[in-house]
């Protein structure tokens, strides 16, 4: 199954489209979120409830709060996008470097990230249906997902980019020298 999964990933033409839909979602969130500030990320990665409370009440206060919820609809699908473009970079980077197959479920971590974002995204809908869901146990479920989420993120992108940093160069001789 793995092995499968690596091998229809191994792909240019997948990398791009992911990565066209990454980027478009990307900027549609930040043109959404941009007026909520740091808050955005402070409210996915704290783990103090009455933190959350007052980022909600701030931007309760400011007529934030409909802005915050119509990034959803932008956010539900996002991990998606970035979860298939990070699997396929990686993809293509075992197979610049030969990994072994046995490094194969290293492919499943990006999606392990997605699955958390959307985690974290349906415990904070619960917060914007009643505030009264923001409790220290509904917080540590959903932006543990979160620290999650971004550990298991930058953790690819930066796997991806020591593969690509690192791979053998179209055309270059194998064993290291001239002959």
């Amino acid at each position: 199954m793995l092995a499968n999964l690596r091998h229809r990933l191994d792909s240019w033409r997948i990398v791009a489209l992911f990565g066209a839909l990454f980027v478009v979602s990307q900027a549609t969130l930040a043109v959404i979120v941009q007026p909520l500030g740091a808050d955005i990320l402070w409210v996915q990665t704290t783990l103090s409830a009455a933190h959350v409370q007052a980022i909600f009440a701030r931007w309760d206060a400011a007529g934030l709060l409909p802005r915050y919820a119509s990034h959803y609809r932008v956010d539900m699908i996002h991990p998606l996008w970035y979860s298939a473009l990070l699997a396929a970079s990686l993809a293509k980077g075992f197979a610049a470097h030969a990994v072994p197959a046995r490094w194969n479920s290293l492919l499943l971590l990006p999606f392990v990230s997605g699955t958390c974002d959307i985690a974290e995204n349906l415990v904070h809908l619960t917060f914007l249906a009643d505030r009264a869901n923001i409790t220290p146990g509904a917080v540590l479920l959903g932006n543990g997902a979160a620290l999650v989420k971004w550990a298991l993120a930058a953790s690819s992108i930066v796997a991806v980019a020591i593969l690509a940093i690192t791979a053998p160069k179209p055309g270059a001789a194998k064993g290291g020298g001239r002959r």
